[in-house]
């Protein structure tokens, strides 16, 4: 069947600007840097003249103050009282709003089976099914009432209108879910049982199955269909913290995870890509299951593949780099699985880390954290580590953790403690899983130049013994205070 002319919905607000849904911020980041209190000053004596301009500077200053603060007082009670008013829905009106819906769909449903072939003849149903789809947003101000949604069938009936020829009332649709699904109205609400339902209705009217379905036929060339894929990613998310079991059924019985596999692979960087890594991510460590679909079906190899790039570059700015760390962070999850840890051994995934603790660029540190994940209890990838000269680059780390990372940039201070722990743990395993030749190898290391590893052994034994037992005197001194 035929669709509405291309551009007719091109100026209907989107969820992420114009929600009816009551909850926009009026003002963000209004008051996000508060002044900082004035400097005190040192106590010495000074001549009653000076004393005096002082006091009628610090007079000055503090109505300067006063008088910034007032304006900023009155121009957040303009921008409120200027706000559109929030309408709550009751059940009455939650009622009246469904049926509404049902008798545009099914309104629409006809014109468009009586006139397929003629676009304008069904388009003021169209029009109108869209704007009422926009309408039930304002459910999202009232989450107590899904309970109720649910039993009126609401939910089936978006699954429904998810299926709709027409892309854009798709769209409203998935919007629409986006704006119920937001975990922060739930918690204002304290809503437990109707999210629960809400949710739970999703998952049985097929409707999350569908959501994904739907990602295969819009086209992020067009802004309106961009801003779709964000709003299905959003819905992900939000499942993730309201109900994260809905992720495991979600995975199972649709293509998100080949999706976004598959949508990562495409070049360049912008914001549905990054979100799609976070969302991979958080699929990831939901449950063993998803582990075990991201790595199967060669996942682990298109994984490593998507991270190569970087083994020997540093990442060009902060969306960059927090790609390459969502990358890393599904790696690292999938290890936990030992069938992984065993793909990525075969994959020369070890091989691979090896250079880029090498290379010591950014990735060099989320490669440690790999490394530290796929020995853990592996002895394959142990003996491979040693033939890949990992020791040669692993214990000028030991030494100095700073250098796991070569870089100038203040953020290359952050986390040297956890690249400390991540080597000691490695060796620790080396030590453990190692045997025969590859064994002494690693513990020949501990004799060179004077024993100097040795030594640094030692010193961070006192180190964290030391922070051991603070932590240990803290939780006795809590426990009688209890």
């Amino acid at each position: 069947m035929s669709s509405l002319p291309k551009g007719f919905f091109d100026t209907a607000p989107d969820a992420s600007s114009a929600s009816l849904s009551g909850r926009e911020h009026v003002i963000q980041g209004f008051f996000d840097k508060p002044e900082e209190p004035p400097t005190k000053r040192p106590k010495v004596y000074q001549e009653p003249e000076e004393e005096m301009m002082e006091e009628e500077e610090r007079g000055a200053e503090e109505e300067e103050e006063e008088e910034e603060e007032m304006d900023q007082a009155e121009a957040m009670d303009k921008m409120l009282d200027e706000a559109e008013p929030v309408e709550v829905w009751d059940q009455a009106q939650l009622k009246r709003a469904v049926v509404s819906l049902i008798r545009k769909t099914a309104t629409n449903q006809e014109m468009r089976i009586k006139h397929p072939d003629e676009p304008a003849r069904f388009l003021d149903s169209e029009v109108e099914l869209f704007e009422e789809i926009n309408k039930m947003q304002a459910l999202a101000t009232s989450p107590e009432l899904y309970t109720e949604f649910v039993k009126l069938n609401g939910v089936a009936k978006m699954t429904e209108l998810l299926d709709h020829e027409n892309k854009d009332i798709a769209l409203a649709v998935v919007d629409l879910a986006n704006e119920l699904t937001d975990p922060e109205a739930l918690i204002e609400a304290a809503s437990e049982e109707g999210s629960r339902a809400l949710v739970d209705a999703l998952v049985e009217n097929s409707f999350l199955e569908l959501l994904i379905k739907n990602l295969q036929r819009l086209d992020e060339s067009e802004d309106d269909q961009k801003q779709g894929v964000y709003s299905t990613l959003g819905i992900v998310e939000n499942l993730s913290e309201v109900q994260p079991g809905a992720l495991d059924a979600m995975c199972e019985k649709s293509d998100l995870i080949p999706w976004l596999l598959k949508r990562l692979t495409v070049k360049g960087i912008d914001g549905n890509k990054l979100y799609a890594s976070e969302i991979l991510s958080i699929v990831c460590q939901s449950s063993d299951g998803n582990k075990k679909r991201v790595a199967g079906g060669e996942g682990i190899d298109k994984l490593l593949a998507l991270v190569a790039p970087w083994k020997k570059k540093d990442p060009k700015d902060s969306e960059e780099a927090e790609l390459i760390s969502n990358l890393f962070n599904t790696i690292c999850s999938t290890l936990m699985i030992t069938e992984n840890q065993v793909a990525l051994v075969e994959g020369e995934g070890i091989e691979l880390m090896v250079i880029m603790l090498q290379a010591r660029k950014f990735a060099a540190r989320c490669a440690l954290r790999v490394l530290d994940f796929a020995m853990m209890r592996q002895t394959s990838a142990c003996e491979r580590f040693v033939k890949a000269m990992g020791l040669k680059t692993l214990f000028p780390a030991f030494m100095r953790p700073s250098s796991v990372w070569q870089t100038k940039s203040p953020e290359g201070k952050v986390g040297v403690r956890e690249d400390e722990e991540h080597v000691v743990s490695i060796i620790a395993t080396l030590l453990l899983r190692l045997s025969g030749d590859a064994h002494a190898r690693t513990v020949g290391k501990f004799v060179e130049n004077n024993f100097e590893k040795l030594d640094r052994l030692v010193e961070l034994h006192e180190k964290y013994h030391k922070q051991v037992s603070a932590a240990v005197a803290r939780e006795e001194d809590e426990e009688e205070e209890e």
